[in-house]
């Protein structure tokens, strides 16, 4: 499920996305906007599932949101925030057709019920397209960023998904857990590093793909090659010896 919040304050923004994201369910992508127009741009290419925002914002409000929005076809479910607990904005939220009205600040239970009642209503197919749409986003990320220092976390964070989803999505897609899929990239890289690069100590290529502890890249190095990143630095470099020898 793809969530959009939107608010034009910042500290109050963050707060939302906090929120949202630890009361949503696991597979929830969450993406924010600090003003209508930003919204409507995010939209285009996010294309939420359900969309949150306040009311009052300059420029456009949210009520101007919906409208925009649904005449273009990007976001048909709406939940509103607002500060105001009068009966004339509950009652025009109900005339644009949101789904619910919520006063900030907004309770966790509250939406962590309203989220999973939208993710159920959710049709199967579109469920179901997410998990290689965000796969290929994931693992795309870590072929590029495998080096650094990353987390479940921090990755769920940078990718604006919920780590339980990351992690069965990584369960679901390639069989094995977030941390050993990492190990095992690293290592597949650390291998390439010691036969193209034999000059390089082999602390210095535990670093490069993220090790910077040389006694826990050796040990890593070992559980999955079956030895020490040194003695497969030898091998390789026996073996070129005796290539140019043979030519």
């Amino acid at each position: 499920m793809k969530v959009l919040i939107v608010d034009d304050e910042p500290l109050i923004l963050g707060g939302l996305v906090k929120v949202v994201k630890e009361a949503a369910p696991a597979c929830t992508e969450v993406l924010s906007a600090g003003h209508a127009k930003e919204a409507i741009e995010k939209m285009k290419t996010f294309m939420p599932d359900v969309t949150i925002t306040d009311l009052q914002m300059p420029e456009q409000n949210g009520f101007e949101l919906i409208e925009e929005a649904r005449q273009n076809g990007l976001c048909d479910r709406f939940i509103i925030l607002t500060g105001y607990d009068e009966f004339e904005f509950v009652r025009r939220a109900l005339r644009y057709g949101v789904i619910d009205y919520l006063l900030k600040p907004i309770d966790r239970d509250e939406i962590a019920v309203l989220l999973k009642q939208i993710r159920d209503e959710l049709p199967i197919t579109t469920v179901d397209s997410e998990y290689p749409q965000h796969a290929a986003k994931i693992l795309s990320y870590l072929e590029k960023h495998y080096m650094e220092d990353i987390s479940l976390d921090k990755l769920a964070e940078l990718v604006s998904l919920h780590p339980n989803y990351i992690s069965s999505l990584f369960k679901k897609e390639t069989g094995m857990n977030f941390v050993n899929y990492l190990h095992e990239l690293r290592i597949r890289e650390a291998k390439k590093l010691l036969e193209l690069e034999q000059h390089l100590p082999v602390n210095q290529i535990g670093q490069q793909v993220g090790y910077e502890d040389k006694h826990y890249f050796t040990k890593v190095f070992k559980k999955y090659t079956g030895m020490t990143p040194g003695y497969y630095k030898g091998i390789v470099g026996a073996a070129d010896t005796a290539e140019k020898n043979d030519d």
